[in-house]
């Protein structure tokens, strides 16, 4: 009996020393190797490039943006601006909506207005109505390198004022273009995670619009005049973004897009016709316009959020020069 007891005390003792031993290279390894998990990041997105994900299946994304616009200069085709007489301001309110309809797919549309004013002439006008569907082709996934992409057929519903404008109205009437816009686009996106909260997101998009025919009258869109009748045909736009976010905070981001934007010539048939004895044109030249916008913005959680930045050309041909200041609120639900 004492010889069981002494060797059943000296197996317990051991025992007691083994299982400190383990505990403490259990500590250990936690301590030189900490399971950190990768935080979510909060985000509104750039003020310009669309985002690479569509809306997950039963949720909705409102943002709606506010852009307060000046058109102070005219680029010419050597790519030189020039001042124009008299200064071109507009207020525009745009609400884009997306609905997810499915697991890969979404559905959006984007109401419009917008009041126009210069040298002594304003008006409330409404605008055409953007709408389209999203496809996803591609998910990004935590550490793989390929982006998430998506695939956007859009159109617009030409619901703006396009023709038959007041011919003391100083074009401060017009609220669309008359033609469907029907586009192609294409969007990748990525995000890297930098350790802690800082984040890099990384967007782009290239999309092609092939306008639809338009038939005016008078003073239009394009120009004209008194007795203008005859049919435009708007020249495809190319448009290609480049869009980042960098977050400074769970709160707190830096944003900005580049964006280049080239148009066709629009062409025109029919009878241009005259005002005041002088011939009237009808259709712009081809284009090319590069553009910045630059924002910060600041996220409440990961579900609203607010950004507010300006929107400027650097270097455009046959082109406005202008400036915008744009804010917007971002609604994930």
């Amino acid at each position: 009996m004492v010889y069981f007891s002494k060797r059943a005390t000296i197996f317990f003792v051991l025992l007691v020393i083994l299982s400190n031993k383990l505990h403490a290279e259990e500590i250990l390894t936690h301590i030189e190797k900490p399971n950190i998990e990768e935080p979510f990041p909060w985000l509104t997105g750039p003020l310009l490039t669309p985002s690479g994900h569509v809306v997950p299946e039963g949720h909705w994304n409102i943002e709606p943006y506010e852009f307060v616009n000046t058109l102070y200069g005219v680029y010419n085709h050597r790519w030189h601006a020039h001042a124009i007489p008299h200064n071109v301001y507009s207020a525009s309110t745009q609400l884009p909506i997306k609905y997810g309809l499915g697991h890969r797919l979404d559905f959006a549309f984007t109401p419009a207005f917008s009041w126009n004013h210069t040298h002594g002439a304003s008006h409330w006008v409404l605008n055409d109505m953007g709408f389209g569907l999203d496809v996803q082709i591609l998910d990004d996934k935590k550490e793989t390198w390929w982006p998430s992409i998506k695939l956007a057929l859009l159109g617009t519903f030409p619901f703006g004022k396009f023709q038959h404008l007041e011919a003391d109205g100083k074009r401060t009437d017009i609220g669309g273009t008359g033609s469907w816009l029907p586009t192609i686009r294409l969007v990748m996106s990525q995000i890297y995670w930098w350790g802690g909260h800082i984040f890099f997101a990384a967007r782009m998009n290239w999309q092609h619009t092939f306008p639809t025919p338009v038939h005016v009258r008078g003073f239009n869109t394009y120009g004209g005049g008194r007795h203008t009748c005859g049919k435009v045909y708007p020249g495809q736009i190319l448009v290609g973004q480049f869009g980042f976010e960098l977050t400074l905070s769970q709160r707190w981001a830096l944003a900005g897009d580049v964006q280049y934007q080239h148009i066709n010539k629009t062409r025109f048939k029919g009878q241009k016709g005259t005002t005041e004895g002088v011939p009237n044109t009808v259709g712009p030249p081809s284009s090319d316009q590069w553009s910045l916008a630059p924002a910060i913005e600041y996220d409440w959680n990961a579900y609203v959020g607010i950004i507010a930045g300006v929107w400027f050309t650097i270097a455009a041909r046959n082109s406005p020069q202008f400036a915008n200041a744009v804010v917007a609120i971002n609604i994930y639900k």
